[in-house]
């Protein structure tokens, strides 16, 4: 299990470039910047189209759902799945091909809660 307080390692280990951001000292705040610059990052990766990485972001956020503890999760559905509706293409043909490259547990919960939303 992927705890809360192994989440900004975690994200900086498997994106080398999160290290290079500025974080808080004090450990709760560490964990909502690592957060945030992790969305900031995959909205990069799509809005550049880089498909490779942005995948590889999203195959990570949904591997933190899946084996995160409970603040990992809120963090994922309230944070990560929020922030996709911002970056995510308006255009049908490019978010289908977006959506394959989404694993179907983190599209689940993209869904849920655009539906929840009212969006």
């Amino acid at each position: 299990m992927i705890s809360q307080y192994e989440l900004p390692s975690l994200l900086r280990k498997e994106i080398p470039a999160l290290a290079l951001k500025n974080y808080p000292r004090k450990i709760s705040r560490e964990i909502y910047a690592s957060i945030h610059y992790f969305i900031e990052y995959t909205g990069n990766a799509v809005q550049e189209n880089n498909i490779m990485l942005a995948k590889k972001c999203f195959c990570l956020a949904e591997k933190l759902y899946r084996d995160g503890d409970r603040m990992v999760k809120l963090l994922i559905e309230n944070s990560y799945i929020h922030a996709m509706d911002t970056y995510l293409p308006t255009d049908a043909l490019e978010r289908h091909a977006l959506r394959a490259i989404i694993p179907d547990k983190l599209y689940a919960l993209y869904i849920h809660q655009v539906m929840s939303s009212g969006i």
